[in-house]
């Protein structure tokens, strides 16, 4: 019990720090994982566990993070962007809708939901004043953007889970035959929600600096589109030509694609793109090692333990990883810090072994999207870009991606009950 009061603490002083005191996620996590260690009296080892999380995590996705942190620049500063959202436009009439399907693809090289947003928004500001939806192409384009963030393999939060539960890469991929179709069907339930949640709202449009230039006609659609395609391309031909499996990897995969992407932008904009790039990167890296260091130290505690015997006499034990998930995201806000943390201690239980791969991943998944609030940072920028009320981005954003999650949840829960 001593171990569950001390997270409950933890979670606490997290969640002090990051919405009080707004102090970096890294130093919130770091702090609230040297804490945690010393009050469960694990001070002989705690630095190498601390470390040896940190490590473990930007061993699993420092590539893939730093990569998509480029490709994201290369869009902006070679204003690729503009012809991609043109063209999604020119495909799909409804203006919110093509910003929900635009923010969707773009998370997938971008390896972040966040960094999809930043890249579009001010084209989506250009539109939004163009069509006065009422403020439903921010909403969409964050919507789309986490969707995909959340269940689609090799993004991060999925493929922590994957490489953590040691999924082999055989069977990891079979996850997106499930997890596209769904995130698709939710995308398409957010589009209708979101029409009727600003049903008769004036929606403040804000004035936002740093507008990138008009759409660059000339620049040929295979060279546009190639920086988004290539990585999915790669992987699937790995994926099903044996012989050449190794590109498969996601971390091979994306470093062939930002080399790629590099080459179809001048210098003035490569170097931008690599400056800016490495810089966000960093900020995201740091993040996600503060998580991994907490996560393993929880997981090397007596907490799972503990909280498994409580919750397994008052909840059935397929529920616990979804609860779990809910209960972390809510402390500190970032969803691929929930799966890592998560899936570190779960990886330690006989739960792994009692839940089919597809539905565990489903559940934690869904955990990552219920509370979506103040600790989180998506939502501050929403509110920040829309000019928005908080009640208003907790009605707007916040539920959709709560249902979102039960949907999710209930999916999982009949493909447990299936399998």
């Amino acid at each position: 019990m001593e171990s569950l009061l001390i997270f409950i603490f933890i979670i606490i002083f997290i969640s002090i720090l990051t919405i009080r005191f707004h102090v970096t996620p890294f130093l919130t996590l770091i702090a609230a994982t040297f804490i945690f260690g010393i009050l469960n009296g694990m001070t002989e080892w705690l630095v190498q566990y601390v470390t040896g999380g940190a490590g473990r995590i930007f061993s699993l996705l420092g590539i893939p993070i730093y990569c998509g942190a480029v490709i994201a620049q290369i869009l902006r500063h070679g204003h690729f962007i503009e012809r991609i959202v043109d063209d999604v436009k020119r495909a799909i009439k409804a203006p919110d809708m093509a910003a929900g399907v635009v923010g969707y693809l773009l998370s997938i090289p971008l390896m972040c939901c966040l960094t999809a947003y930043v890249v579009m928004l001010p084209l989506i500001e250009q539109m939004e004043k163009e069509h006065s939806s009422n403020g439903r192409l921010f909403y969409m384009a964050a919507f789309g953007s986490v969707l995909s963030f959340v269940l689609i393999l090799p993004l991060p939060v999925v493929y922590s889970m994957t490489t953590t539960f040691s999924v082999p890469p055989s069977e990891s991929f079979s996850i997106n035959l499930i997890t596209v179709p769904l995130s698709i069907f939710l995308l398409g339930i957010g589009y209708v929600v979101s029409k009727r949640l600003s049903r008769g709202q004036q929606h403040p449009v804000p004035e936002l600096e740093g507008l990138v230039e008009p759409v660059m006609l000339s620049i040929p659609r295979w060279k546009i589109w190639l920086p988004i395609a290539l990585p999915v391309l790669l992987i699937t031909i790995g994926y099903l030509f044996s012989p050449l499996s190794m590109i498969s990897d996601v971390n091979i995969a994306l470093v062939i694609s930002v080399f790629a992407s590099l080459l179809l932008v001048s210098e003035g904009p490569r170097r931008l793109a690599l400056e800016k790039g490495t810089k966000n990167a960093g900020i995201i890296l740091f993040d996600l090692c503060g998580a991994g260091a907490l996560g393993f130290v929880i997981s090397a505690s007596s907490f799972p333990d503990e909280v498994f015997a409580l919750i397994s006499g008052i909840l059935p034990v397929v529920v616990i990883p979804f609860v779990l998930a809910v209960l972390i995201q809510t402390a500190q806000g970032s969803r691929v810090v929930t799966a890592v943390i998560t899936a570190t201690i779960l990886a330690g239980t006989d739960i792994v072994a009692s839940i089919p791969t597809i539905p565990l991943i489903l559940m934690i998944s869904a955990g990552t999207l219920v509370v979506s609030y103040v600790s989180d940072p998506y939502f501050w920028l929403i509110q920040r870009s829309t000019g928005d009320s908080i009640p208003t981005v907790v009605r707007r954003f916040t539920l959709p991606l709560a249902g979102a999650g039960i949907l999710i949840f209930c999916c999982a829960m009949v493909l447990f009950v299936l399998g």
